[in-house]
């Protein structure tokens, strides 16, 4: 699974450490929880990328959601999600070779779904932190975009889709601070579909 470039000075310093402190001290079952629901609300971006650019599957990228979502909360249930999570990865895109910028967001959805598979399969501990700063990347990202020049942390931290980013990450961490509950986890998924649209307001509909 392709992996996010580390997170930069600039989306620590919008962040703040104390976040970063708190994600990290979660069980291992919440931080999956946690990059599980990330790329769940931008699985939008991916799928819109998908349709537009005809590579890589939308369907395929719900299906590895739903395959973790059940591991979480069906109890006994089986999988290979090393293979699942193979499957998928002739499914990322390289941004590098596409002319369109939602190459980028894309691929940032899949570094997400690669942490949640990841904090399972061979947990090293950082995919939290991962998933953490690819989803708030994806929103900085487009935020300059929009703006047409790189802007300063001042800047990205006055910005109303930035600072909807850190209160979602901030809700989410309370919810999965809670006691381990197969319908706790399940509510947390559709808290975190956001009613389908994305962290930067891609919308399916």
């Amino acid at each position: 699974m392709a992996k996010t470039s580390p997170l930069n000075h600039k989306e620590i310093s919008v962040f703040g450490e104390k976040f970063y402190k708190k994600i990290n001290k979660l069980a291992p079952w919440q931080q999956t929880v946690f990059a599980l629901a990330l790329a769940q609300r931008m699985y939008p971006n991916y799928q819109l990328f998908s349709d537009t650019s005809h590579f890589g599957n939308g369907t395929r990228f719900r299906e590895t959601l739903d395959v973790l979502w059940t591991y979480l909360t069906v109890k006994g249930s089986r999988v290979d999600l090393s293979a699942e999570l193979e499957s998928f990865e002739t499914l990322i895109p390289d941004p590098s070779r596409f002319e369109q910028y939602g190459a980028y967001p894309a691929l940032d959805a899949c570094v997400a779904l690669g942490a949640a598979y990841n904090s399972v399969i061979c947990r090293v501990g950082e995919e939290v932190m991962e998933a953490s700063g690819a989803s708030l990347g994806t929103v900085a990202g487009f935020v300059e975009l929009l703006a047409e020049r790189d802007l300063s942390e001042e800047e990205l931290y006055d910005n109303e889709l930035i600072m909807a980013e850190m209160e979602f990450q901030v809700e989410l961490l309370e919810k999965v601070s809670q006691p381990r509950d197969a319908e706790a986890i399940l509510a947390i998924r559709d808290f975190a579909a956001q009613e389908g649209v994305s962290n930067i307001g891609i919308s399916l509909e």
